[in-house]
């Protein structure tokens, strides 16, 4: 018994602390926006849905959300402006539309056939950002601190037939988008046609196109396997293109605990996101694509080497560009590469070499 009464005592011992942690807490309503779909639909709005329930749970209700979902603030360009100028207090958006102000925010990007494990991937990626002060200091220089990077699914491709190796992509035409894709593909002889998502499913249709590259939770979202029944698994790469920003002004004006909580709570989410929402997304999409008729094709390992060894080395590129302003590009290139090989993957090649 006595026991017993030990323990309850250190129960509500906890618990009276914890009420008085919550107690700490100020009363805040914050407004987020998001430029992706609802988060039934989107792996980067449930990540910022994740992360805002947490919030209010571990402050006792105190730290409450309104989120405005699927773009419905303006264009996804214009996010940044939202919550630099403080229309909205966060947003969940990406660098990646705005290269230009955050050159260094999607530096993933620029590597051909990076990993595809999103754990390896977010760690990595994290580690770069506390390594390397520059890119806190971009997002300052706009009045925004980032609170979260989660990652999304693999990217692979849909076709209209099936594809064993290089040589049946030559005189293909792939929808994709973003500034190096198009380069990765030339190589192989496909010709590369830049198109929002939204548009692919038509043009798959139409005939316009052969194949789509995309993340795999968005062959989901837009339908597109109704409209390519192969499935070619080239695990292209994984991006955390999926940011999470908060007002610089709203945040400094934060006590210290909930500054802390907000990017603790970010660190949690984004390996909660990589180590089960997107295995279970990706689970979900197959089972998707099993139910409609879709063939699985494994693409070679020696393929995919092959199809790495023929692209022009685009990371030092990038690295060269951004070290004429002033960046230590080719130390990120080096050290990106670094990580994620102590980590586990296994590179088709080295890039960025000067």
């Amino acid at each position: 018994m006595k026991s017993r009464g030990i323990v309850a005592l250190g129960f509500l011992g906890a618990l009276a602390a914890s009420s008085a942690m919550a107690a700490d807490y100020p009363e805040m309503k914050l407004r987020l926006a998001s430029t992706y779909p609802p988060p039934e639909v989107s792996m980067s709005s449930l990540s910022a849905k994740m992360w805002m329930d947490e919030i209010t749970k571990r402050s006792g209700g105190k730290i409450t959300f309104q989120a405005f979902w699927g773009g419905a603030l303006g264009k996804p360009a214009e996010y940044i402006g939202l919550v630099e100028k403080g229309a909205v207090d966060l947003a969940i958006s990406s660098s990646i539309y705005t290269p230009g102000k955050l050159p260094l925010g999607c530096f993933e990007y620029g590597f051909p056939f990076g990993p595809v494990d999103p754990v390896i991937v977010t760690k990595a990626k994290r580690q770069i950002a506390d390594e390397f002060p520059q890119i806190a200091a971009d997002y300052a220089k706009y009045n925004i601190v980032e609170i979260m990077n989660p990652p999304g699914a693999a990217y692979h491709i849909l076709s209209k037939k099936a594809v064993a190796g290089l040589d049946d992509f030559k005189g293909k035409r792939l929808t994709l988008a973003g500034r190096y894709f198009g380069r990765w593909v030339e190589p192989a002889g496909i010709t590369p046609v830049v198109a929002p998502a939204h548009d692919r499913y038509t043009m798959l249709q139409t005939g316009v196109v052969d194949m789509d590259l995309l993340p795999l939770d968005l062959f989901s979202a837009f339908k597109v396997y109704e409209q390519a029944k192969h499935a070619v698994m080239v695990g292209a790469m994984t991006g955390n293109f999926t940011e999470l920003w908060v007002n610089k002004q709203v945040f400094d004006k934060m006590p210290p605990h909930v500054q802390k909580l907000f990017k603790d709570v970010g660190r949690e989410i984004e390996l909660k996101v990589a180590n089960e929402v997107v295995p279970e997304w990706t689970n979900k999409i197959m089972a998707t694509f099993k139910k409609n008729g879709v063939e699985v094709i494994d693409f070679p390992d020696a393929e995919r080497t092959k199809w790495a060894h023929l692209i022009a080395d685009i990371p030092a590129e990038w690295a060269k560009e951004v070290s004429d302003k002033g960046y230590p590009g080719f130390e990120i290139v080096k050290r990106y590469q670094e990580l994620t090989t102590a980590l586990g993957y296994k590179w088709p090649r080295q890039w960025g070499k000067q």
